[in-house]
């Protein structure tokens, strides 16, 4: 008998924070609690008050990801308001930056926190980020399923033998999809024979990749909108300019003359690096993946750097009944370098047809606050959302399918699961975006 492989070791990273651990961060907001949760490779880190959406312009629920950052932002919605240490979720305007009266709603729709957290929070390596808002607080749990994805080496190209030299058809693969592609459009060629469940495949004896560190030598880390007013306003799918954020921070567009406004406040937490944007990510083939299963639509959909790689068919088995939303982040490698270890967030169901949020009158009285707080309560939709474990059950991929997803899976990759479609939020620049409520 052989001796059993030792498990991985753990790895620290000093931040802002201290000491956490390295690994995929997660950012979990309650609208109830009012307040942030913010975790590293699965482990609670700190927990820090917040002010989300008023009604009228209430905080978007669903499942987001950190999108752009920014030291310090001027609104293009609100009359230039000041928005230091912006973190963006969605090109539409929501955000998590600094700001005041926390602890009840108080935003247009941005998440604001203090400024002392909104500091520290910035200078992690958050691009790219998960960021969950639902109305209760969601602590990930630890899970592991066999249909979950496992990390496969791509076997090598054939070598070919000599011979007379011929003229071969060039076959366009995954990851030789045009880059300007702005959409999740069906990826010619993919075959729809299901196979049920997930194949796994032989273990790999390669050593764990940090999700966290940045490697490869290649110069551009992320394409995104120039304009995000504009291509918002255009559509997901409309041409606008584009920025090539480059490893050393530059973007292509000349440099703008104006100096950044300074911030009100004096910095008293950590000295502020400029920002990065690609920290998470690690080059264009060792890049974690995202990959969305849509009930509503019966496909799967693969991104990677904020880009779609391919999609194509599933099969959902009963699919009149809901399968939920839930989130499976693997974490970081098991000792055979194949399978991770896994966590899930799943979120509760709620109807989206609750009745219309209304502007608060000035002054925002008591009474207001109560009618807030009866609102706030959740709407359970008639059926409720299947367990984790049957969602991924009911779900099959086809082999094809899945031995291309295993070939690109690394740690820090996801799989999301949910009944909704990919949405409006979802486009040029961004990872998956499932707007729940």
């Amino acid at each position: 008998m052989g001796t059993a492989p030792s498990a991985p070791v753990k790895q620290v990273t000093r931040s802002a924070f201290g000491d956490i651990p390295t690994g995929p961060l997660q950012i979990i907001i309650s609208i109830n609690q009012q307040k942030l949760h913010l975790y590293s490779n699965g482990t609670h880190i700190i927990d820090a008050p917040i002010a989300t959406g008023v009604p009228g312009h209430p905080t978007p629920m669903g499942v987001f990801s950190v999108i752009d950052k920014e030291r310090y932002h001027e609104s293009n919605l609100y009359s230039g308001a000041p928005m230091p240490f912006m973190q963006r979720i969605t090109w539409s305007g929501v955000a998590l930056h600094q700001g005041q009266n926390l602890g009840h709603p108080a935003s247009h729709g941005c998440i604001r926190m203090s400024q002392e957290f909104a500091s520290r929070l910035w200078t992690l390596p958050s691009l790219g980020a998960r960021v969950i808002i639902t109305r209760p607080e969601l602590i990930p749990q630890d899970f592991a399923d066999p249909h979950l994805f496992v990390h496969t080496e791509k076997p090598p190209a054939p070598v070919p033998e000599p011979g007379p030299s011929a003229a071969v058809e060039s076959v366009k693969t995954a990851e030789t999809l045009d880059t300007n592609r702005t959409t999740d459009a069906g990826a010619p060629g993919l075959a729809a024979a299901p196979s049920a469940g997930v194949l796994r495949g032989p273990s790999s004896s390669a050593s764990p990749l940090d999700p966290n560190t940045a490697g490869g030598n290649e110069a551009v880390l992320m394409v995104k909108p120039a304009d995000p007013a504009a291509a918002q306003a255009k559509g997901g799918n409309a041409a606008v300019p584009d920025i090539i954020v480059r490893r050393d921070g530059a973007d292509s567009r000349k440099a703008d003359a104006t100096p950044t406004p300074p911030v009100d406040q004096p910095l008293h937490v950590v000295p502020l690096p400029a920002a990065k944007p690609g920290e998470l990510v690690r080059g264009a083939t060792g890049a974690p993946i995202t990959v969305f299963v849509s009930r509503k639509t019966g496909k799967l959909y693969v991104r990677r750097q904020f880009l779609p790689l391919f999609d194509a068919p599933v099969v959902i088995a009963n699919p009149e009944r809901p399968l939920g939303t839930h989130v499976f982040t693997a974490m970081e490698y098991l000792a055979d370098g194949s399978t991770f270890r896994w966590n899930l967030i799943s979120l509760p169901g709620e109807s989206s047809a609750r009745g219309r949020d209304e502007v608060p009158p000035q002054g925002y009285s008591g009474k207001w606050r109560q009618r807030e707080q009866q609102a706030a309560k959740p709407i359970l939709d008639p059926s409720p959302p299947e367990t984790p474990q049957r969602a991924l059950a009911r779900i099959e991929i086809p082999k094809d399918v899945v031995e291309r997803i295993s070939e690109l899976m690394v740690a820090g990759s996801a799989l999301i699961v949910s009944d909704h479609d990919l949405g409006e939020e979802t486009g040029k620049g961004t990872d998956f975006i499932v707007v729940t409520r």
